[in-house]
């Protein structure tokens, strides 16, 4: 029996997601015959296409020759009649739109950023294009939404996929994609749902494929569904809809065993980690643990089509470790898939896969996907990479730990390996709000380690949020006065910042706890049910409309004190890693200043 994997769209098209590579490895491993099929970058082959974008503008005359019953639908023809007003404006985007994308895709002007900023300019007016034809519903370059998020509840579900004006992709699917694969050779099509913007495109598919090829068993695996865990009574309409089955948590073990039971026509009760509707009836099997690193199988990406990504040479995911080995940061549900069970690879055998798959697919350039690698795997895996000559460009993400151990001689060591961009968490930089998230380290051992980093040569890019629970304006204005001490016009030992709101999400330590860090209450909606994010009631710390107004001001604080921000804020951190080693941390300086002149003339 033959199984094919898929990705749904909506993801960034820089690199393919790390699941397929990993999952069709370790099942050809086990004598399975596997086919892995991003539908997410062939969705960007339809979508930035003339063909496609003349279609858009069709469906948008169509729409404005309809009757308009709310006012957001009178609102948006008066800009749909703005559009059809200029036909040149049009025939431009049209006419770009592909050499846009091929400027991604082509070394030479790729790193010629003037022209990068133009085609990256294209492509998003490009999908804007798109948002308008499927209105309300916004698709941009790395997420999909639809008005009155359908996706946190099972009527939402059961109409958004059927909804041909809001839902592009099902029109996608039934005239471009589908026709892509042969169906029929497979008896098991799996479909891996990593975030929420997937869920209504995955869902769609799957839909799809159940009503037009009954014979397949459609199993849904990632994050997603695997937090709908325990709230899954009473929707036995998705299993019956739209999918067969679930996966919980790493899918290597389960799916080998779902196969061979469907090929050995066994029931499905012994298969672990599995959820299914048996007589009707929705059932859980028994958890199984996670298979040892040694057990696991080096990712292939062969089938995908690198050459259709975005970039101009492959930039490949990979993980040297699952799990986080701190895992007490009281926000995070990174681990979640993972059954907060962590396990690391030996770190020879990590320089031997960079090696091999380097050569391979020939890149040396690598993102790793790991939630936190430690400064002692860090180090033992660049020494490897260094004695065994691998030629490696790579951004991994580490957390902040002490001076002691995050010295001068590990960054060195680790630029030297070929490890020259590193993202931290730093999230708060005071120190109450740092102890409350359990983050394991303080201001002071935050600047020190960045400077030590920053020092061996390697780009510091910070994660911070605004709004955990009982923080003051105060306090975040600590983590502002941080950002800007440090930061490109300071003593320029932070190189660039990505900032958020903080976000309630379901299984977290916050969640579980919220007594103890003084929310009063979590609003559960009934028309959510299937929510992850969850809005929540406090009186302590600031109320969300002036977490939104330190956003706010902080992403001006962030243009002013961060003049390169007008290159990486264009670039995706694939495209950045590439840049990076091109030009080097200087002349990426100079290229802000550049930009700075031409936008003064």
């Amino acid at each position: 029996m033959k199984s094919a994997l898929v990705f749904p769209p909506q993801w960034f098209p820089s690199q393919p997601y790390l699941a397929l590579p990993t999952l069709k490895a370790y099942l050809e491993s086990k004598g399975h015959e596997v086919d892995q099929l991003d539908f997410n970058i062939e969705t960007y082959e339809v979508f930035l296409s003339r063909q496609y974008l003349t279609r858009c503008v069709d469906i948008i005359r169509d729409r404005l020759s309809q009757p308009a019953y709310t006012p957001e639908e009178q609102e948006v023809k008066s800009v749909y009649r703005q559009i059809l007003s200029d036909p040149d404006y049009l025939e431009t985007v049209f006419s770009e739109v592909e050499e846009a994308a091929n400027v991604l895709r082509t070394e030479e002007l790729f790193f010629q950023f003037p022209l990068y900023k133009k085609a990256f300019t294209t492509l998003k007016i490009a999908m804007k294009l798109i948002s308008y034809a499927h209105f309300p519903s916004k698709i941009d370059l790395e997420s999909f939404f639809m008005q009155g998020t359908p996706e946190e509840n099972l009527s939402g579900i059961l109409s958004a996929t059927v909804d041909s004006v809001r839902n592009p992709f099902l029109a996608l699917y039934e005239d471009y994609l589908l026709s892509q694969a042969e169906w029929q050779d497979y008896g098991l099509v799996g479909i891996s749902i990593i975030h929420v913007g997937q869920v209504i495109p995955g869902l769609t598919l799957a839909r799809l494929l159940r009503k037009q090829y009954p014979h397949l068993h459609i199993v849904i695996g990632g994050s997603v569904f695997a937090r709908h865990q325990d709230i899954l009574e009473g929707k036995e309409a998705l299993f019956e809809e739209f999918f067969h089955s679930i996966i919980l948590f790493e899918g290597e073990h389960p799916l080998d065993q779902l196969i061979v039971h469907l090929k050995e026509n066994k029931p499905l009760d012994t298969v672990p980690n599995l959820i299914y509707l048996d007589n009707g009836k929705i059932r859980g099997n028994e958890k199984a643990k996670s298979l040892p690193y040694e057990q696991l199988t080096r990712p292939t990406f062969d089938g995908l089509p690198l050459d259709k990504y975005l970039m101009p040479y492959p930039v490949l995911p990979y993980m040297a470790s699952r799990g986080c080995y701190w895992g007490k940061c009281t926000f995070c549900t990174h681990s979640f898939i993972y059954d907060s069970y962590y396990r690391k690879e030996n770190e020879s055998r990590v320089a031997e896969d960079l090696d091999y798959l380097g050569k391979r697919y020939k890149t040396k350039y690598f993102t790793f996907s790991d939630e936190a690698i430690s400064p002692n795997a860090f180090r033992r895996m660049s020494a490897a990479i260094l004695s065994q000559g691998v030629d490696m460009r790579a951004l991994g993400m580490l957390k902040f730990e002490s001076g002691n151990v995050e010295t001068p001689e590990l960054f060195e060591e680790m630029q030297r390996a070929g490890f020259i961009m590193l993202f931290f968490g730093l999230e708060s930089a005071n120190d109450r709000i740092l102890s409350i998230i359990d983050k394991g380290c303080d201001q002071a051992t935050e600047k020190l380690v960045l400077k030590n980093s920053s020092d061996a040569g390697i780009w510091n890019h910070l994660y911070l949020f605004f709004g955990f629970p009982t923080e003051e304006r105060h306090e975040a204005e600590d983590t502002i006065q941080f950002t800007v001490e440090n930061g490109e016009s300071g003593s320029g030992i932070i190189h660039s910042v990505g900032q958020s709101t903080f976000a309630l999400e379901k299984d977290s330590a916050v969640y579980h706890n919220p007594g103890k860090f003084k929310i009063d209450r979590i609003l559960h909606d009934p028309e959510r049910d299937m929510a992850i994010v969850f809005d929540f009631d406090i009186k302590l710390g600031m109320p969300h409309d002036e977490v939104m107004q330190v956003y706010e001001n902080f992403n001006n604080i962030i243009e002013e004190n961060f003049p390169s921000r007008t290159i990486w804020n264009y670039l995706s951190r694939e495209h950045f890693l590439l840049y990076l080693d091109r030009f080097g941390k200087e002349e990426i300086l100079n290229m802000a200043r550049d930009e700075e002149l031409l936008g003064q003339i």
